[in-house]
Order: structure tokens, then sequence, then C-alpha cells
């Protein structure tokens, strides 16, 4: 798909200091430059070798005719999104799309796209009234980093994980037609917060009362009386709403 990161060195007085310029220096340049004039706690050695970093990492121009079948991307077009991080500064109405092959967010300026990057410093990425954080979270007992859609809020948060299936293009042989790359859609992933800030896998509704042991009882009444199942997403929030109530 041709897709690259885009890296920017930078000489700082801090290592953290140094990631936060990576990430606004790069918007600074796509929306007008307005974000750079705001930083004044660090100093930048060569603005020119930064602009030449910044050229050479462009992506390639979209292309309006995909070389692919289905798509890697969450929403049917690039659209306004707004950056929060952590550290408390947010930047509004950024065109973007989430990549699920890739478990990252793009964004475009002049029909060319690029990567935000998996940065430590996103606390979360809203479009419209969804939010995806950025977040370390354990699946069959693996840490991983990567994107969370929020599903339901409170105590217990619960998130899902969005999934696609890549499969490689096929050439022609014999009687076979060649068949162009696909991704397709696949069930999503569901993790719940604990109160001590874990965030966990869980198949089946029953594995949310085992994480939950002092209100185990109580949550597997409420599966049974309610019937909820897993597989379905509005039974999972109905049920995050009611440990939330407990």
């Amino acid at each position: 798909m041709g897709r690259i990161k885009i890296y920017i060195f930078i000489e700082t007085k801090n290592k953290a200091m140094g990631w936060k310029i990576l990430l606004l220096s790069v918007f600074s340049l796509c929306f007008g430059g307005t974000i750079l004039s705001q930083i004044t706690s660090v100093t930048v050695i060569d603005l020119r070798r930064l602009q030449k970093d910044f050229e050479q990492a462009k992506l390639t121009e979209v292309s309006s005719t995909p070389v692919y079948e289905g798509t890697p991307y969450l929403f049917d077009e690039f659209t306004g999104a707004d950056i929060h991080l952590k550290e408390g500064q947010g930047y509004e109405a950024i065109p973007m799309n989430y990549n699920i092959h890739n478990d990252d967010f793009e964004y475009k300026t002049e029909n060319i796209s690029y990567s935000l990057g998996n940065n430590d410093l996103v606390d979360y990425i809203s479009i419209g009234d969804r939010k995806f954080y950025y977040m370390t979270y354990t699946y069959n007992s693996a840490e991983i980093k990567g994107y969370l859609e929020l599903l339901a809020a409170g105590d217990y948060r619960f998130f899902k994980k969005h999934r696609v299936i890549y499969t490689s293009p096929r050439t022609s042989r014999g009687y076979v037609e060649a068949q162009p790359a696909k991704f397709n859609s696949r069930s999503p992933d569901y993790f719940i917060e604990l109160k001590d800030g874990n965030i966990l896998y869980f198949n089946k509704l029953d594995d949310i009362a085992r994480l939950i042991p002092e209100e185990s009882r109580r949550i597997k009444d409420y599966i049974k009386d309610k019937r909820l199942k897993a597989r379905k997403e509005e039974d999972i929030v109905r049920l995050a709403d009611f440990i939330n109530g407990l």
C-alpha cells in the first residue's frame, strides 16, 4: 500500500520534549505553520533540515482507483478528527481515518496521506462521538499497544478492537484467474479495563464475571435474566452499564 512512517529528528532539551516536537512539527508544516509558532520552550537547531526530512517522508499521492478489494479503513472517507494529547493539548478538525490493518491513524493534506504513528503522547482521537484510545492491553497473555474504541465509560471501561484480514493478490495460473489483494472485515475483539488499570480481553460474558469476583454472582444473574450474548455489541454495552451502576 506504499505506507511509511514519518520520523523527524530535532535536538531538544530532553527526550520527552523531542517527541512532542516530532508530532507537532509535522502538523505545523501540514496546516499552515500555526502550531510551531506556539512552541517556545524548545530550540529547533536546523529548521532547513526539518523541512527537508519532512519532504522526504511524503507518501505517494492517494490513487482514485484502489489496487485492492475491500478497505483497510474504518470510515468511508477521511473526516474531521480531534487529537487529544495526554499533556492536555488538542488539535481540531484534522482530516483523518483509522487504518485498521496497520492499527494507525492517517491524515491527509493536499491529497497526500501521512501516518500519524503510534505515539505515546496521544490520549485519544475523537471522530464525531466516537473515541479511540492509544493503550496497552493484554490479549492471550501478550501485552500490545494500539488503538481501542471506547464502548462504555465508568469505573469499568469497555473497548473494542476493530479487525480486518489481508489476503495477498494471486496471479493467474492455468484456469485460475488472477485476483487482487483483498481486505475482509472480521468480528471485533472486546476488552474490559479493570479498576487497577489492566485492560483484558474477554471472549464470553462469563469471563467478565470472573474478572470482577466481588460482583460475580450478580453479574452472572443479570446475564442469565436478560439473556445477553457476547456476539451482540448492544448486549455488551447493556452489561457494562449494569456493572458500572452497581
